[in-house]
């Protein structure tokens, strides 16, 4: 891959088939690596950059940035990721979590990217998707930034309303790296799981935030899914979507309700010791069925 004369990223097989005036910007990957996610601090970043190595509650943050985002939101990156870190620790210091969680001390690697990503860098199902960030384990982080300020569309939105936007997608990403260590290294294999619980922690720890209102992203889930839920029949298959992460934060919601964080913490037990998938280790846990939680969780819609 190099950079052609308009600085966008250009892929080709071979050296030879990069123009002699652009080698200078090649990097090479192996055919095989296309396929998978590079890690934060090899993703290629656009014009000036800007890079800080950061203390926050939840460990040390290394954090990479295209200078044009900065456009993007009233806050830098900076500032924007120190306080969804601090959002999120708030919360897992509240009654429930377990000691390990509450002293959470993680290296985080976070690159904050321009829309314009490489295949080559990139599986091409991230690069064709409208998600505004992802995590990978244990700790590393990617936010697209204009997915995140402005969603799918690229409308124009005020600065103030870019920076709720991205707080919340920053907890939620941080939610995933809390369900990964509590999982301590079995995070894979059961996507709505894992976009459940992320989705659940981001409706909680969002109400810690100085840019979101409280219950406003809890509100809005709880909206999304009513909406996506109306016509259907149950809780239907996990199908990646907005209705689809909201349905299944639900589930999340139910448990806490009844028998609060220290009974989901339980379960997260037993997910993690018995290596069970999410309904067997409810199951084991609660006595409740996959049927009886769903029911549950539907009930909170009512």
């Amino acid at each position: 891959m190099y950079r052609d004369q308009n600085g966008a990223i250009q892929q080709v097989m071979g050296e030879r088939k990069v123009p002699v005036e652009f080698r200078g910007t090649m990097k090479c990957f192996a055919a095989k690596q296309n396929t998978r996610l590079a890690a934060p601090k090899d993703i290629t970043l656009k014009g000036t950059t800007r890079e800080e190595n950061m203390p926050s509650s939840l460990g040390r943050i290394q954090l990479r940035w295209p200078r044009v985002v900065e456009t993007l939101f009233g806050r830098t990156p900076t500032k924007a990721m120190a306080d969804a870190a601090r959002a999120a620790s708030r919360y897992i210091k509240k009654p429930g979590w377990p000691t390990e969680i509450r002293r959470l001390d993680l290296d985080f690697n976070v690159v904050f990217m321009d829309a314009e990503l490489s295949s080559a860098e990139i599986p091409g199902n991230l690069v064709s998707n409208c998600h505004p960030g992802w995590m990978t384990a244990p700790a590393n982080i990617y936010i697209v930034a204009q997915r995140a300020a402005a969603g799918c569309g690229g409308s124009q939105v005020r600065k103030s309303e870019a920076d709720a936007r991205l707080a919340e997608v920053l907890i939620h990403e941080i939610g995933h790296a809390v369900e990964a260590a509590l999982l301590a290294g079995s995070f894979g294999g059961e996507r709505f799981r894992a976009e459940g619980f992320a989705t659940w922690f981001e409706a909680n720890a969002s109400d810690e935030s100085s840019v979101i209102r409280r219950g406003k992203i809890r509100n809005e889930h709880f909206a999304t899914a009513k909406a996506y839920l109306r016509g259907k029949s149950g809780m239907p298959p996990f199908d990646g979507s907005a209705g689809g992460y909201a349905t299944r934060s639900l589930l999340f919601h139910a448990i806490v309700k009844a028998k609060g964080v220290r009974g989901l913490m339980r379960v997260y037990e037993t997910l993690r010791e018995e290596r069970l998938t999410f309904y067997p280790a409810v199951k084991k846990t609660l006595g409740w069925s996959q049927e009886k939680l769903e029911e549950r969780a539907l009930k909170l819609l009512r």
